[in-house]
Order: structure tokens, then sequence, then C-alpha cells
């Protein structure tokens, strides 16, 4: 999810009015003599309390870097909606969520266009002293690779069109890692050109059973866009195995 879609107080509370009604329509359907117990009334009455301030907490720990909430007024709002006597009617409330809303996606799209450009800067600095290593190469579109293993000699040359089996593990320049088919347990098939272009680059600089690392700049990864665990404008390392190539073509021939 989305920095944006946490942050939306408005889907919030939509979504709990939602699985309150679910709650409330199961719980009539059932019947019970429960319902007139008095324990079970107050049991389930401080349940409800517990879910509305769980959701409330969400809304105020989301936001907390950006809006500090008055704790003191949200518990006057939740008492005077609950006495029937609150001083916003939907209309109102509606507004003042939406604005709030609006507020927030300022904030935030400012911070993102930020950690966007801190990202692209950081990105370069790294890739301009990975360059430096030995064994790394380039290519005019700014891949950096190192082959550390070529793979079978005499393979044809791996084509867009064909389906690679692979493990992988994909980190940020921080060392953090946000994909890896080896902790799934099972290598993974792609057809390359559904890929990211520096996978599309990338690959056929190895033959089946070749083992290469790609440093892969935004403009062929993700782009200025968060993707995931991914953040916009990042440097992408990834670490590839080439297990199989299943060639386009094969499927004609007989």
């Amino acid at each position: 999810m989305s920095i944006k879609k946490k942050l939306s107080v408005v889907a919030l509370f939509v979504a709990s009015a939602l699985s309150t009604s679910a709650l409330s329509a199961s719980a009539l359907a059932a019947e019970g003599d429960n319902l007139k117990n008095p324990k079970f009334v107050e049991d389930s009455s401080y349940a409800l309390g517990v879910l509305m301030g769980k959701n409330i907490q969400q809304v105020v720990e989301t936001q907390k870097d950006f809006i500090v909430y008055n704790q003191a007024k949200i518990i006057e709002g939740l008492n005077q909606t609950l006495d029937g006597k609150s001083k916003l009617d939907d209309k109102q409330l509606e507004q003042q969520l939406r604005q709030l809303d609006q507020e927030l996606a300022a904030v935030v799209a400012k911070q993102e266009a930020q950690d966007a450009k801190d990202n692209a800067d950081k990105g370069a600095e790294f890739r301009k002293e990975y360059a430096k290593k030995d064994g790394v190469k380039s290519t005019k579109s700014g891949l950096l690779y190192r082959v550390e293993a070529g793979g079978a000699a005499g393979d044809s040359k791996v084509e867009p069109t064909d389906t690679v089996k692979v493990h992988y593990q994909g980190k940020l320049i921080n060392g953090e890692e946000f994909d890896s088919s080896y902790k799934r347990g099972e290598p993974i098939e792609f057809q390359l050109n559904q890929l990211i272009p520096g996978w599309i680059e990338g690959i056929p600089l190895i033959n089946k059973g070749g083992k290469i690392e790609l440093v892969i700049p935004p403009e062929l990864g993700y782009g200025e866009h968060a993707t995931g665990n991914i953040p916009p404008n990042s440097t992408l390392i990834f670490n590839i195995e080439l297990l199989d190539v299943k060639k386009a073509n094969a499927a004609g021939k007989k």
C-alpha cells in the first residue's frame, strides 16, 4: 500500500464503518440469549470501544510524522457523537476529513519528491564508485554489470522473447533486500521481454548456467515510481543465476 493510501482518513473510516456493520449484522443473526446477558453486553461494549480505539490509533500512528492530533478533542468528538450531540453533520464531517486528506497528500507529495531526488543523487554516487571495481563493465544505456560465470559456451544468445528460469536476489544500495527467489526456495520463470529494461539488457550478457551481478539505474528499473518496497528513483542491485532458457521458437520445431 502506498503512503498516500495509508494516510487517507476517509478510507480508514469507511473501512471501519464497513467492518463494524458486518460485525453488527453477524451478531444480530446469531439471536442468542447472550445478547440479553448484562455481562456479555458489557464485554461486547468494551470490545466495540477497543475496535474503535484501534482504528483511531491506526490513524494517529500512521500520520504522527505529519500531524499531532489533540487526543482530548478526539475523545470529545467520540463522546458527543455517542450522546447524539455531535457538532458536525455528515456533510461537515466529510468536508473536514477531505480537507485533512488534501493537506496530508500535499505534504506527502513534497516529501516523496525530495526522497526521489535524494535517491537519484545517492544512486548516481553509488554507481560511480561501483564502476571502479574490478571486472565491472557498462553498456551505453548506463547498465553496470559484472559477470561471475559466463555459462555454457556455444549456446545461442538469449533473446527478449525467450523464457528464462532464474534464481535471483534484489537489493537496494543500502543493502536492504526487497526480493529473493532463494528465500522463497524455488527459482522462477519469466518471459524476458516482460521484465524491466535492465533485465532485458543484462540477462543476454550470460548463457545458461551463468551468473551475473547487475546494477541498474532508475531509468532501466522502475524510474520515478515507488513499487512495493522499492522507493522512487532507486538504483537496483540484482544477483542473477540463469538456470535455463526456453527458446521462443522451440515449440515450432519438431
